[in-house]
């Protein structure tokens, strides 16, 4: 089996100098990796305090299929890395907090330096076949490095634990090129939820120019596939140790003095800026002004766990955090009546579990949280009779995994406040069905079976990354294909631009060699020659005059049949719903853009940008696909990037579409299909083909659906002639 090699930021444990032990760490991603359990060896390899140097940290271990491989960073290194980059950096601009943000080139050197630190460290310990799962920002340049160092020997995935902003936030981190160019060269990279992944495929979109589907991005290296696995907790063992006898006992320690009747709403956050704490206290204060009958009956335990606590940014979120507290307090608190109980501490997982199991609402008013386990936690400690109500921000990932939450945005702090009032007087039915339902999702869906999920995605789509075709010039494929064609009736599809013809700075002056034209004129007296192209009838009738063949125009829109001497429209759609309107927008971005031309054909117009400045000319045509898809959403036309062009057509003018309507009429008994082609608009044509003859596709390309590959244009002569003469 292959073995896991798991890297994070720091090993799951530290050295506790107040009780002078090694102690867990906690965390969302320690928490969600030490639950995993599988049969696989697993090496977790992350940053270990100096003072572990002389522990044999694998008697740390869970289990003996479990070892811990160290990295000792000099202090004044990893400061710089975390806390100065990844903290003062990626932190807030992943969290949409880009005012926040303070770049020193200097930081982002040693961010640099220590991933390249740990890449070197992966290298030396991995073998081939192993998986390599990177974890969170602070490792954004791994997968490059790693990729780097070992080529295709390993598999590597990364997990994003954080949210992933819209491309508008993204766009302005100083170092933005490199970090999605290390990303990209991962073969599976996993996010929480959806949005996080959309907004990553469209900003790799806007910034790199890669082509982009909703779940893999295609880059000069091959392909990357991206994911949704979110993550989830141990959620058997939370369940079953939120009975244990410690816990009881914390329940009667903390609770014993208090009546039944008296509420709880339970705050656990980190107390960091983008967890919303102010908005939470302010909400509770709204809804004991609008509710004076619950004064006296109900409490906001808040927990804030320290975090950073030398930077001012933090002492001034706790100053507010605690002068607002004081103002609440001050207000309703009575002698025996305090509101908000604020603590500014850890506490033990036992405490924990015993707040779980007696509040009657958690509150989570997270500004941008990746995910937020606590909520999961919440719901696995909750008694099958009586549980309490999850109260979830709709900007925390777990909102689309605890789907019977309560739904808040914390922004709104009236809406808040009536949402606390409607989850205290939730029928108890209720409570229980929506109790029910969250935590069957959590016991059939825990954290061993996302890592199982994750791993099987990376081993599967590890394989996929590799070129799946041919190259025809390898081995004996020419001569093998020869001994196919041989002696039997043929019908041979070519492309023109890009595999009969070279592609050219001016597309008016594209043309096939004179060696390749005079190829051509042979090949036609003995095959059956279709020339399949997105050209317009004028230009190649023009090109191919002398050819004895037939021709299809505008990706098959148009075909001329050369036995009838007559043109077909095989296009029954109405166009003057969108090419006039198309034709406006197509214009504006012409004049936007130096150099830029457009190319008007019967049902398709192309809009080339080859000799336009390449950065804005790839940039325009990004954006123009954009406003040509959302304007037509739901007409019958398709749009698609292609080689420096942007082309909107009909969907009927599609190469695949001609082919099955040419093979249904046309077609000689045991005739041999041969398709040649270079571009996307080629690939339905190899899809049609598919165990049905031999597809070619011009240049190197690790998705492409054509059995063999030619590496060069300027060998296709090579090719035909050994192939068909």
């Amino acid at each position: 089996m292959s073995r896991w090699i798991i890297v994070s930021n720091r090993l799951p444990f530290h050295f506790d100098q107040k009780s002078n032990k090694v102690v867990q760490s906690s965390g969302g991603l320690v928490t969600a990796i030490k639950g995993i359990k599988t049969k696989n060896e697993v090496v977790w390899l992350g940053t270990a305090d100096h003072s572990l140097k002389k522990i044999n940290l694998n008697n740390l271990a869970p289990d003996s299929k479990t070892s811990y491989s160290p990295i000792f960073l000099p202090q004044d290194l990893y400061n710089s890395y975390y806390n100065d980059f990844s903290n003062d950096v990626l932190w807030p601009a992943l969290h949409y907090e880009m005012d926040r943000v303070r770049f020193i080139e200097e930081h982002y050197e040693n961010y640099r330096k220590v991933n390249q630190i740990f890449a070197k460290k992966i290298a030396s310990i991995c073998k081939k076949g192993d998986l390599v799962w990177i974890h969170d920002y602070h490792l954004f340049l791994c997968p490059k490095l790693v990729k780097d160092l070992v080529g295709n020997k390993v598999k590597v995935g990364f997990f994003l634990h954080v949210p992933f902003p819209s491309s508008e936030v993204y766009r302005q981190l100083t170092p933005r090129r490199e970090i999605l160019n290390s990303l990209v060269q991962s073969d599976l990279i996993g996010f929480h939820d959806f949005s996080y992944l959309r907004h990553f495929s469209r900003t790799v979109y806007d910034i790199l120019g890669f082509s982009t589907k909703q779940m893999s991005i295609k880059t000069d290296s091959g392909l990357t596939t991206l994911g949704v696995f979110p993550v989830s907790i141990p959620s058997k063992d939370i369940q079953k140790r939120s009975r244990a006898k410690k816990v009881e006992g914390e329940i009667n320690r903390l609770f014993s003095k208090r009546k039944s009747s008296d509420l709880l709403i339970l705050g656990v956050d980190r107390l960091d800026y983008t967890k919303g704490i102010p908005q939470k206290l302010l909400s509770f204060e709204r809804f004991l002004e609008d509710n004076p009958d619950y004064v006296g009956k109900v409490q906001l335990l808040q927990i804030a766990v320290p975090t950073r606590v030398d930077v001012a940014e933090y002492q001034d979120l706790r100053s507010k955090v605690e002068r607002k507290v004081g103002e609440i307090n001050g207000k309703y608190g009575k002698i025996n009546y305090t509101p908000v109980k604020y603590i500014n501490k850890s506490i033990s997982l036992e405490e924990l579990l015993a707040l779980y199991r007696k509040a009657n609402i958690l509150l989570v008013s997270s500004l941008r949280d990746g995910m937020n386990l606590v909520c999961l936690e919440y719901v696995m400690a909750q008694e099958e009779n009586n549980p309490g109500v999850v109260m979830l921000s709709e900007f925390a990932g777990a909102k689309a995994t605890l789907s019977h939450a309560i739904s808040i945005n914390p922004h709104n702090i009236l809406g808040t406040s009536k949402k606390i009032k409607q989850a205290f007087e939730m029928h108890i039915v209720e409570r229980k069905a929506r109790n029910k339902i969250m935590k069957d999702y959590l016991l059939g869906y825990d954290s061993s079976h996302w890592a199982e999920d994750f791993m099987k995605a990376l081993s599967h789509q590890g394989v996929q990354k590799m070129n799946n075709a041919n190259n025809i010039e390898d081995k004996n494929y020419i001569v093998n294909l020869k001994k196919l064609f041989k002696n039997k009736s043929r019908t041979i599809f070519l492309d023109f631009d890009g595999t009969l013809a070279p592609i050219v700075s001016n597309p008016d002056s594209a043309n096939a060699s004179p060696v390749v034209f005079r190829l051509l004129k042979k090949i036609s007296k003995c095959s059956n020659l279709i020339v399949v192209s997105g050209r317009p009838e004028s230009f190649l009738k023009e090109r191919l005059r002398g050819i004895d063949c037939d021709m299809a125009f505008e990706h098959g829109a148009l075909y001329f049949d050369r036995s009838q001497n007559k043109v077909r429209n095989l296009v029954s759609t109405n166009k003057s719903k969108w090419y006039s309107e198309a034709l406006k927008i197509i214009q504006s971005y012409k004049n936007r853009t130096p150099n830029s031309t457009i190319e008007k054909k019967n049902y398709s117009i192309a809009w080339h940008f080859r000799n336009s400045p390449s950065d804005y000319g790839e940039f325009q045509g990004r954006n123009l696909v954009s406003d040509l898809r959302g304007c037509f959403q739901g007409l019958p036309v398709s749009v698609i990037l292609g080689k420096k062009v942007v082309e909107i057509k009909s969907s009927e003018a599609n190469k695949g579409r001609f082919l099955e309507w040419y093979l249904d009429r046309n077609l000689e008994e045991d005739s041999v299909l041969f398709a040649a082609g270079d571009d996307r608009t080629d690939e339905d044509m190899f899809e049609v083909l598919r165990d049905k003859g031999i597809t070619l596709k011009i240049g190197r390309d690790s998705k492409t659906k054509a059995q063999f590959f030619l590496e060069n244009q300027s060998d296709i002569q090579k090719v035909l002639e050994s192939l068909f003469l």
